[in-house]
């Protein structure tokens, strides 16, 4: 009876324990049906070609799609030729650029293989360079025998520096090839961010640094090199004894982004609020040494030396107060000097020592406004302002809208007086997007680099490359993707004549190869 009684007690727990099971929904269902599609991503038949070029791509499966597929070169679409069960066949567009393809069936996409499309551009292979800087490059001296001299923030060029660091300072080849006749020691313990030179053929550098070679703490941001890019120094008399020091000096309590020489001064642009001279033969209030002995004065954003340092006060200074005038009311971004010795001005700033200079001025020798350049100004930040003296153009880029009062999206070109040329009329630029540099060339080409992902209704991502009108060059928009600032573009001619620009800044790819920071390209 009790045995009878548990195996009817166990039949009723598995009958409750079965009704207490729950069914749930497939978590997969609804989801899209596989449409027995492949793309692959084999080389195609060619593996490179020119925009018109007929490219048989392999794949399966998409016949049945053939009147409602979609193929696209890095975004952009192009024309279907013909569809087989062993692939496609389709013709590479005008507007294409190298990168990824596709095929979009519906919402589904299907990546084929990289595709690189070829062009009037590309990375010169005559540049030696393979591997680049490992940190950002921010400008270039070129030297009368060809030769440069490249500065920045790396400590490694080429994978040189890997032994002994190669302290933001190299010298190179024409071609790029490293030349260790430079005698710069330890170079700086900061970046390097302008180079110029003197009448003298000495170089002056200016940057974030207090160090160089073997001169540590003794340096204000600036200093003269001698052309062998070793430090130029004098002895002095110090409190306790001589001393070896740098010749130059002057400098500033924050960073100098440009240096340029105009009459044998030296004027300097940054984020830096006073001038900062050593006081060398007095101690310091511990009767050791006069090094630490640093007299000060406030100068804020522009300043001008004399080579050995000295404060120009005759530049854009309030002699009753002992301090510079206010200058802009904001941060200055870049800058240029024309030939008179004229610097323009540009950033986020409105007003200039009290006057209206709405994100651009024109400062006179003295210091003071020029008024009148650039109109009425800009609406928003300009970034960058860029020179061409053989077009005679300049190209400003930025976060504006409008430009003396009509309309430019992110980038206007100006005659040399100032007023816009209503010939180059930029596209349209997502508000989100924003040029950061945009250097015209000789040839009329107009180099933009920014955040941008489209231009004109077009693919094309952080590198671009307009006409003299503002539309996209054809047959120099092959390049791929770019991801990175440039920071300057320097422009050369090679024995055939072909235009050559140096790009420098802080990127690790171009034309989906790798490199870093320094790369010359070739129009052909």
């Amino acid at each position: 009876m009790r045995i009878m009684s548990m195996a009817a007690l166990l039949m009723i727990l598995f009958i409750t324990a079965c009704k207490k099971d729950k069914t749930y929904d497939d978590p997969y269902a609804g989801g899209k049906e596989p449409l027995g599609v492949t793309l692959s991503t084999e080389t195609p038949n060619p593996s490179e070609a020119a925009p018109g070029t007929l490219v048989t791509f392999k794949g399966k499966g998409l016949t049945k799609y053939k009147d409602s597929l979609l193929f696209n070169f890095n975004g952009e679409a192009a024309e279907i030729v013909k569809v087989d069960s062993t692939g496609i066949q389709v013709k590479v567009p005008v507007t294409a650029s190298t990168g990824v393809t596709s095929v979009t069936i519906g919402d589904q996409i299907f990546f084929g293989p990289l595709f690189r499309v070829r062009g009037n551009l590309d990375i010169d292979n005559n540049y030696k360079v393979v591997v680049g800087a490992n940190s950002w490059v921010s400008d270039v001296y070129r030297f009368a025998d060809g030769r440069l001299l490249l500065v920045g923030d790396f400590l490694d060029y080429e994978r040189k520096g890997i032994v002994r660091p190669i302290s933001r300072i190299v010298l190179t080849s024409r071609d790029g090839e490293m030349d260790r006749s430079l005698q710069s020691g330890r170079g700086a313990d900061g970046s390097l961010n302008s180079i110029a030179a003197l009448p003298s053929g000495k170089l002056v550098v200016g940057g974030s640094f207090a160090s160089y070679d073997i001169h540590q703490a003794e340096i204000h941001n600036i200093t003269v090199l001698n052309s062998n890019g070793s430090l130029d120094s004098m002895s002095v008399n110090t409190f306790t004894d001589k001393d070896t020091v740098p010749s130059f000096n002057g400098g500033t309590d924050g960073r100098i982004s440009k240096v340029f020489v105009y009459n044998n001064r030296i004027t300097a642009i940054g984020g830096f609020n006073y001038y900062l001279r050593f006081v060398y033969g007095k101690s310091d209030y511990l009767q050791e040494r006069d090094s630490l002995v640093t007299d000060s004065i406030l100068v804020r954003q522009l300043i001008r030396f004399y080579p050995d340092g000295t404060l120009d006060t005759s530049f854009n200074y309030d002699l009753a107060r002992h301090r510079s005038f206010d200058g802009p009311n904001g941060p200055i971004s870049d800058a240029y000097q024309q030939p008179d010795g004229k610097i323009i001005i540009v950033g986020r700033f409105t007003r200039y020592n009290g006057q209206p200079a709405p994100y651009i001025a024109r400062i006179n020798i003295d210091g003071s406004l020029d008024p009148g350049f650039g109109g009425s100004g800009a609406d928003n930040d300009i970034i960058s302002i860029r020179y061409n003296e053989t077009m005679q153009r300049f190209v400003l880029a930025g976060n504006f809208d409008k430009f003396d009062g009509t309309a430019h999206s992110g980038l206007v070109m100006l005659r040399s007086d100032g007023t816009p040329d209503e010939q180059f009329i930029a596209a349209p630029r997502a508000s989100n997007e924003a040029y950061y540099c945009a250097q015209q060339l000789s040839n009329g080409l107009v180099v933009v680099n920014g955040n941008f992902t489209r231009y004109d209704n077009v693919h094309r991502s952080g590198f671009m490359v307009l006409d003299k009108t503002g539309k996209l060059a054809q047959g120099y928009n092959n390049t791929a993707d770019f991801s990175g600032v440039l920071l300057r573009v320097f422009e050369t001619i090679n024995t055939s004549g072909q235009t050559q620009a140096l790009i420098m800044g802080r990127f690790s790819r171009f034309n989906n190869k790798e490199i870093n920071n320094v790369v010359r390209l070739l129009f052909k």
